[in-house]
């Protein structure tokens, strides 16, 4: 807390006083990580959308805008979840919305019948959520030098090649 009053230059009373106590700051975090990624509008765009691989692009383009625009956020959430209990809260919350929504994203895609044949709805919604996790996605641009956007190509064309069978979708 005082660390950020100093960023904020306010006294750290000003920062209980405005938005709460670290927990509720903490807590906070993954609704401003929504926010910043338009997660509201880009998923619900999922349940009337019939393009299986305009499915995908929605997917990768939440990662996509959460990693771009919170990598530091997402980072420091990360890197402090094994010694910080609010912070581990935080990433496994995290976690949760992620995949809860890539399985109702699966799950709009096994209802277009735009799944390969080996492929059920958990299996896309586990591949689907593994490629876009934020780790992967940050792994690929910081560590590997990929741009965003190759990033983004790469990989819906990879969930495409994974979970949709080839050619057009079976209607």
């Amino acid at each position: 807390m005082a660390q950020i009053a100093r960023e904020a230059d306010v006294s750290v009373q000003t920062i209980y006083d405005s938005v709460g106590s670290k927990s509720a700051i903490v807590h906070r975090l993954n609704d401003l990580l929504d926010d910043e990624g338009d997660v509201a509008a880009l998923a619900s765009r999922i349940p009337t959308t019939t393009d299986p691989l305009e499915l995908l692009q929605i997917a990768v383009a939440i990662s996509r805008n959460i990693n771009e625009r919170c990598h530091d956020i997402v980072a420091a959430i990360y890197s402090a979840a094994s010694a910080e209990p609010e912070m581990r809260a935080v990433r496994d919350e995290s976690r949760r919305r992620h995949r809860d929504g890539i399985g109702r994203l699966a799950g709009r895609l096994a209802a277009l019948g735009a799944l390969r044949s080996d492929v059920d709805v958990e299996t896309a919604a586990d591949v689907i959520a593994g490629l876009t996790d934020p780790q992967i996605a940050q792994t690929f641009v910081a560590e590997y030098n990929w741009s965003w956007e190759r990033w983004n190509t790469w990989t819906v064309e990879t969930l495409a090649t994974l979970v949709l069978p080839p050619g057009p979708p079976e209607a």
